[in-house]
This record gives structure tokens, sequence and C-alpha cells, in this order.
């Protein structure tokens, strides 16, 4: 009996949505404590991104979730107008609420579904955090390179620069919760912005420089870090969730013109 064979950037997983909607208390404390206190993956993703952030005027954040990390780049870059959108419609109206309060005029926050964009222009794209946590990376990006045609997009996820990809999903039972925690092969991904006319130009591992204590409750997902010493005889900082490694990546991807 012959098998069919699935290639690589044609996934078989469907679009889930429950997890995203189904917000309970620890989720908004994430989202909420990010307004006081900006992650470091935001500061380092707004500094990788600052060269293409000082000529642009418009810049979308897809799956922004309330908003916090999308303040974080209109504070630092007041002459951009900045869009933050995200599916649910309960973390939009939160992100609005927040930005409202602290007079940020040049941020605004809408719903939308990033597997069904509507047609817009905007000069950038930023992405923080949600590639991996979607069924797929194909569709999600395939929405930005035919509807929002921006000039670049700079998104940070999980990657591995060889060429193997991971589908992995996450099931928290303590709070009946369940995720994406996909890794995609960069290689991977390259190809796929070259059939779609685009180019991977830049991939940075994103290394904490700060150290993170392991969560006391082991049955919910949270970032830490361990200290290792690499091939090179350096301290290495892992970041680790849960039973998970995190490579955490910064890309750009660039039009061609």
């Amino acid at each position: 009996m012959n098998e069919t064979v699935e290639k690589p950037n044609t996934p078989s997983v469907e679009q889930r949505v429950d997890e995203w909607i189904k917000l309970d208390e620890v989720a908004l404390k994430y989202h909420q404590l990010q307004w006081e206190t900006p992650k470091q993956s935001t500061k380092f993703l707004e500094q990788f991104a600052s060269g293409k952030l000082k000529s642009a005027r418009k810049v979308l954040d897809l799956g922004c979730g309330a908003g916090a990390a999308t303040a974080y780049f209109a504070s630092q870059h007041p002459n951009v107008l900045f869009s933050g959108k995200d599916y649910v419609d309960e973390l939009v109206e939160l992100g609005n609420e927040l930005a409202l309060k602290r007079g940020i005029g040049n941020l605004d926050f809408q719903q939308a579904d990033w597997f069904d964009l509507e047609e817009e222009s905007f000069d950038g794209v930023l992405s923080l955090q949600t590639l991996s946590w979607l069924p797929e990376y194909q569709r999600p990006l395939k929405e930005i390179f035919t509807k929002i045609k921006p000039n670049w997009i700079c998104l940070n996820s999980l990657f591995y620069d060889g060429e193997i990809s991971c589908r992995i999903e996450v099931k928290e039972y303590a709070r009946a919760a369940q995720s994406f925690y996909n890794v995609y092969s960069i290689p991977d991904v390259s190809r796929f912005c070259a059939n779609h006319g685009y180019r991977l130009t830049e991939a940075q591992p994103f290394v904490l420089d700060i150290d993170i204590p392991k969560p006391k409750n082991p049955d919910i997902m949270g970032t830490y870090t361990v200290n290792a010493i690499g091939s090179n005889g350096s301290l290495e900082r892992m970041q680790i969730s849960g039973p998970l490694m995190l490579s955490w990546y910064m890309i750009i991807i660039e039009r061609v013109e």
C-alpha cells in the first residue's frame, strides 16, 4: 500500500481558538503585569527592530494580547502610529482602556483574526511571542504577505536553525488549558518566504541577560532560566518553561523589491 507523505509546508492542523478566548486569572494577570514591567524579550525586540522603525509611519502588531508590548514600542517611537490586533475581544478592550488611562496617543487596538485579515496598508508588522502558539506558521505569514504586504516583518518565536520543525501541544491539567509551543525550522521558513516574494534576512537568538527563578507551582507553564557551560566554555542561560527548553529567536523578513 502506498502511503501519502505530507510535505512540511502543507500541515493538516486546523486553527483552534478556544485556548485564547477562555481567559482565566493566570492569563489575565500575565497580560496586565506586562503593562507595569515590560518583558526583557520586548525590550530586546524593540532594539532589534529599531532600524526598521526609524523610517516607518504605520506599524501593525499582530497577536498583541492586551497590548503591553505594543505600548512599549509606541512609547519608544512616538512618531510612529501603532495598531495592535488580537483575536480576543476582552484583551482588545483591556488594551484600549489601559492606553487611554496612560494617554498614549499613537496607539489603538482592534479585534482581528490573523487567519483572515482585512486588506490594510502598513509599513511594517510586529509579532511578539505569538507565531509558535498558533497551529502553524504558513497561513499566518501568507495572510501578511497577501493582505498587508508590508516592507518588513519583525517577530520573535521559537525557532531551530536546522532542518527540523516540531509541533508541540502542551496540556496544563491544573488549569484545564491547552496550547501550542511549536518550534519552526528557520531554513523552512526562509524557503516559504522566498516563495511569496519575501526574504528572511536576519535571525538572531534571544538570550536573556537576567536570571529568572523557577516557578513555585510545577503545574503551570512559566519561564525560568538555568545556567550552563556552553561548548566554548562560556556561561549560557537556558530558558525553560514546564518540561520544555525554549529556543527563542528574533527574525526579520523583508519584501523583495
